[in-house]
């Protein structure tokens, strides 16, 4: 008899748009594939500037595992840490439901769309400023 070797369905690769870092996934991620998701996701938050985020985008994602849950959880700690926004982009029930039923949805709500994660945020309090307003405010003329 003769065995077949076995293909895990994975592939992840990093992009940059702008000054965010997107990763992308496609295939499976589960205990065999995590540790590249891990590795992506580390790399992307070394190269991440501030605003900007890093994005992984589950949108090719076709099995969803704990262990992603769990690297995506460790990874949203660490980018905290450094200041950094960690953003998922999902779109697919096998992929959000994970999300909702271990409650990491509501720490790190998946994006619908790229589009929609890569958007720059900034905190309401913060109203944007015109050049005139600061060299006004400064008695600069």
């Amino acid at each position: 008899m003769i065995a077949e070797r076995f293909e895990h369905p994975f592939r992840v690769e990093r992009q940059v748009h702008g000054y965010a870092v997107v990763v992308r996934v496609a295939g499976e991620v589960d205990a065999l594939t995590v540790c590249e998701l891990h590795w992506e996701i580390a790399v992307g938050l070394a190269l991440a500037t501030p605003p900007a985020p890093v994005v992984v985008d589950l949108t090719e994602v076709e099995f969803f595992a704990a262990a992603g849950l769990n690297e995506l959880h460790h990874g949203h700690v660490a980018a905290k840490a450094a200041g950094v926004a960690l953003r998922v982009v999902a779109c697919h029930r096998h992929v959000l439901r994970p999300f909702e039923i271990s409650g990491l949805d509501r720490e790190l709500r998946p994006c619908r769309t790229l589009a929609e994660a890569l958007a720059i945020r900034t905190p309401r309090a913060l109203k944007p400023v015109s050049l005139q307003a600061v060299t006004h405010a400064s008695g600069v003329h």
